[in-house]
């Protein structure tokens, strides 16, 4: 073990203690002693252990140590029927201080008060959403001007790094959207489009050696309203994106604008590999 690392710090020293201590105190209990010696000496062992916790000597790290394993082979000793074992274990029981055999205390547990969960919001309140507020008349400090990504398809304003949780969890929510969108389309056509139109085959057969009129509405026809639907959820959603793609646009130009007329310049992409830059006229 290092000189420069505690004992309590070091990982060998640590798992070397417990497996001592959790020994000693499952022999106790194979242990042919009657029941009040056993308690007392289950209760020395716990608080022998919590006294020596903080020894930092190696001499008395090692004392320690010889003596609980000379008192972990009594015990074993014991639990096989030595007699020596027992009498000379209950002669020590007998000879521990009475500070020794008492219970140790219970750590007082620390009352946390309990903390009020924050109210999740589905969305930004309108005051604070930043397509309204942006672009910002005014700044504080430097203008950071948005970038405007896309993620699959999602347009969304690139404003700081890290990016923002809530940001990510919409924009998860939107593509899981789209692809269960995309897999019940696919679902319709490739697995309930056949078998619906087998029911239409076996429908027409069974009206012509029934000779009855064939029934004009068809199995098929639920199946195609179901993918009309989800196309027109799809345009919907690329509609909804492209709007919103060109909101983001016009923000990142006024944006733009501002920053350049205050005097301050456009990095694009890195600061030391800059893919564009674009300075103030001056």
């Amino acid at each position: 073990m290092p000189r420069f690392l505690q004992p309590k710090e070091s990982t060998q020293h640590r798992v070397a203690a417990i497996a001592l201590y959790r020994a000693l105190l499952s022999r106790c209990s194979s242990t042919p002693l009657p029941d009040d010696d056993r308690v007392s000496l289950r209760n020395a062992i716990r608080n022998k252990f919590r006294r020596n916790r903080k020894i930092q000597s190696p001499y008395q790290l090692g004392l320690s140590f010889k003596a609980g394993y000379e008192t972990l082979d009594r015990l074993d000793a014991s639990a096989t029927g030595d007699a020596a074992s027992v009498s000379l274990l209950m002669r020590s029981i007998s000879q521990l201080p009475r500070g020794l055999v008492r219970t140790p205390p219970l750590q007082p547990t620390r009352e946390v008060p309990p903390i009020a969960p924050k109210e999740r919001l589905a969305c930004l309140p309108p005051e604070k959403a930043v397509l309204n507020v942006r672009p910002y008349a005014e700044t504080s400090g430097p203008r950071h001007v948005p970038i405007l990504a896309s993620a699959n398809g999602v347009p969304f304003l690139r404003l700081t790094k890290p990016q923002p949780p809530a940001l990510s969890r919409v924009l998860r929510q939107r593509l899981q959207r789209r692809i269960d969108t995309f897999d019940v389309k696919v679902l319709l056509g490739n697995w309930w489009l056949p078998i619906c139109q087998h029911e239409d085959e076996w429908d027409a057969l069974m009206a012509a050696q029934l000779m009855r009129h064939e029934d004009t509405v068809k199995w098929t026809d639920a199946i195609q309203l179901a993918e009309r639907e989800c196309k027109e959820k799809y345009d919907k959603d690329v509609q909804k994106d492209r709007a919103l793609s060109r909101k983001m646009q016009r923000i990142v130009d006024e944006e733009t604008k501002l920053a350049l007329k205050e005097g301050q310049p456009i990095v694009r992409g890195r600061k030391r590999h800059p893919i564009r830059v674009i300075k103030p006229k001056s």
